[in-house]
């Protein structure tokens, strides 16, 4: 009944917008299996992508191709404009209505949708790859399927998502998205080729999706927030005013600026993402669980729909008896690195204070620049045993994988990026060391960062790349397997094979981190080193242009994903805008020629009671700021008011219709009937 209805809606759609849609196939997403694959494990995936829905499969378009220069099996997939837009609806993905807002689209009401008049471009590219993921990842095994053919190991239980099990089990080697060449070269044009003051980031949200758009908004407003404390750090660095308060008034100054600046973004994010139409978000029990989580098979409560069912109390046992621990040991070693750390300073201060030459200078520098090094390799280590850990505690939904995730990785970063921070600021109370220290880990791990994210992949890319170009002239034609049904251009072959070879984008979350650190760099410590914030505009202006560049030219593209803001990252920063009062204040309590203002008399219990006093009136002033500037602007609260109160006349004005032809059919059957 319901595939009557679907194709009903269908007909309806090509009566109303025309037939619209190209019968060429351009593949979207590409599947690569490892030259090891076995036979019949292709072959009874294809047959699950290319079977109708009604028969539990994708029913998507698929051309298969042996590459005879790697001999290796490569799916290139795309949908009928049909099936895009079933999907479209089934995912409630929100489209631009005749009125101007995003609205979930409908296959009955799709003429009144805008850009409907033309289908094959009503769907931006990156929605089209979406929804092929996600009909991949909701290819699941049936009762029947007990393994994968050709690997008998292998076992399968109802509901698991087979792509997925590829995924992890090495069948499947590549799961991309394809570029789209001409609006690349277009975006990368206006993006990072040309000297704008301003980002594309509408187009970086129309080719790449909102979570990775709202990323690149929050580095340009971040950048730009910079400004202010960096023009006062320079006037500091090039004036000769010395007084009890200039620390004072710079960091209070910055405390409050943190404040306003995060305040501003939250008003800045909430105006994107209802213009992209991701504000108002559904709720997490109507959310499908991740493609990657396991239990025995049941039902969702709310939904009533088939999914993998996992107790509560498995996980809370793997999180506090195995992932707490862990962690713990982790944090340990932190320290003793950092205890190495000074002793190794310790032995370049004896050389240097032997002997003043000049290669025992560059010895005094050296511990800092090693340990800021080794602060990033065993921050990639953490990353690693991190995700294992999230992995292995089987969260159900993406986004709280995510935020465990995250936390994980804040609560490990922060202790080791600023633990010898914290060491010499408040144990040897040493504010010349800090300066230094402070100085030399900001401007090293930010050089560090820059030639490790983007030159060190992009060289590896393009030496891979040259490999795959050379290979693919030796072979003049591309062998076809025996149930080819299509042809793919040979310059989609030879695109499919180069990006293959690019490095996967993990996601959004890497670059937070950076900026969390930074961030934590350049406020936590603001009254001992002004200049912080200048080191940092200046990382973030060079920051824009590379991270564009490996999002066009070194990662593969990855799959859009929808955000309505930057999530839990919000909250961190908040977080360390409240520890940097803490510790600026202790800071400027700590300063000799502060508490020669104090009364001689006046004993160590009551200074700290003033100064925690003083904090805790900056932290009034910050929570106060905070709470005067709302975190939507009023024209967005009276616009979503507006677009719910269209909504609610719509779906009268539609049950009122469905009531009027319910009565005249009822008039038509029963003619003698009042």
């Amino acid at each position: 009944m319901e595939n009557l209805e679907e194709k009903s809606r269908l007909r309806e759609v090509r009566k109303n917008v025309g037939e619209g849609g190209s019968n060429d196939f351009k593949p979207l997403v590409v599947i690569e299996f490892d030259v090891t694959a076995q036979q019949p494990a292709i072959e009874w995936l294809l047959a699950k992508l290319q079977a109708s829905q009604k028969n539990n499969g994708a029913e998507l378009l698929v051309r298969p191709v042996v590459m005879q220069h790697n001999q290796e099996t490569i799916f290139f997939i795309s949908a009928t404009m049909e099936r895009l837009l079933l999907a479209t609806e089934m995912m409630e993905i929100k489209k631009v209505y005749k009125d101007g807002y995003h609205r979930e689209f409908t296959l009955q009401d799709v003429a009144n949708f805008k850009n409907s008049e033309d289908l094959d471009n009503f769907l931006t590219v990156a929605e089209k790859q979406k929804i092929i993921l996600h009909e991949l990842e909701a290819l699941r095994a049936g009762e029947e399927d007990g393994n994968i053919p050709g690997y008998e190991a292998i076992k399968l239980y109802p509901g698991k998502s087979l792509v997925k099990k590829y995924l992890s089990r090495q069948i499947i080697k590549n799961l991309i998205p394809l570029h789209d060449q001409e609006q690349l070269k277009r975006l990368r044009v206006e993006w990072y080729y040309s000297f704008k003051s301003t980002q594309p980031i509408d187009k970086i949200r129309d080719y790449f999706g909102e979570k990775i758009a709202m990323y690149f908004a929050f580095l340009g407003f971040y950048t730009i927030a910079l400004i202010p404390p960096a023009v006062i750090g320079i006037l500091y660095f090039i004036t000769s005013w010395e007084s009890v308060y200039r620390e004072a008034i710079f960091a209070v100054f910055n405390l409050v600026w943190t404040t306003i600046f995060l305040e501003y973004w939250k008003r800045y994010c909430s105006e994107l993402a209802y213009r992209w139409g991701t504000l108002d978000h559904v709720s997490s029990q109507l959310e499908e669980p991740r493609a990657n989580f396991y239990g025995v098979m049941g039902e969702n409560l709310v939904t009533r729909k088939p999914e993998p069912v996992y107790p509560k109390y498995k996980q809370v046992l793997r999180f506090y008896g195995v992932t707490v621990p862990i962690i713990a040991l982790c944090l340990v070693v932190c320290f003793y690195i950092m205890l190495g750390y000074f002793i190794l300073q310790d032995w370049a201060d004896q050389c240097y204070a032997k002997e003043k030459g000049w290669l025992n200078f560059i010895n005094l520098l050296m511990p800092t620049v090693i340990y800021a090094v080794v602060i990033g390799i065993v921050n990639t280590i953490y990353r690693k045993v991190a995700k294992q850990l999230n992995d292995w505690e089987n969260h159900r939904l993406q986004s709280s994988y995510e935020n465990h995730l995250t936390v994980k990785l804040i609560l490990f970063n922060f202790v080791n990026c600023f633990i010898s921070l914290f060491y010499v600021a408040f144990y040897m109370q040493n504010m010349t060391v800090l300066r230094s220290h402070l100085s030399t880990l900001l401007v090293t791990q930010q050089l560090v960062g820059q030639f490790r994210e983007s030159l060190v992949p992009f060289f590896f890319h393009r030496r891979r790349a040259i490999k795959v170009d050379e290979a693919i002239k030796k072979v003049a034609n591309v062998q076809k397997i025996e149930f080819f049904n299509g042809e793919v251009d040979e310059a989609v072959q030879k695109q499919a094979s180069i990006e293959s070879t690019m490095d996967v984008y993990e996601g959004t979350m890497d670059d937070y981190l950076e900026m969390f650190l930074q961030f934590g760099y350049v406020f936590l410590f603001s009254s001992v080193f002004p200049l912080a914030a200048l080191w940092a505009l200046i990382n973030n202006v060079m920051e824009i242009p590379s991270d564009a560049f490996k999002m066009c030219r070194v990662f593969q593209r990855p799959f859009s994903e929808p955000a309505a803001n930057i999530g839990v990252w919000q909250v961190a920063f908040e977080i360390i805008g409240a520890i940097a009062v803490m510790t600026n204040c202790a800071l400027i309590g700590m300063n000799p020629d502060v508490q020669k203002l104090l009364p001689s008399n006046i004993s160590a219990v009551n200074i700290v009671i003033i100064f925690v006093i003083i904090e805790h009136i900056i932290l009034s002033i910050k929570a106060a700021v905070a709470f005067f500037i709302p975190d939507v602007p009023k024209w967005v609260e009276i616009e979503m008011a507006r677009m719910a109160y269209q909504s609610r006349l719509a779906l009268q004005k539609e049950q009122i219709e469905r009531a009027e032809k319910e009565r005249i059919l009822r008039r038509q059957i029963y003619p003698n009937r009042v």
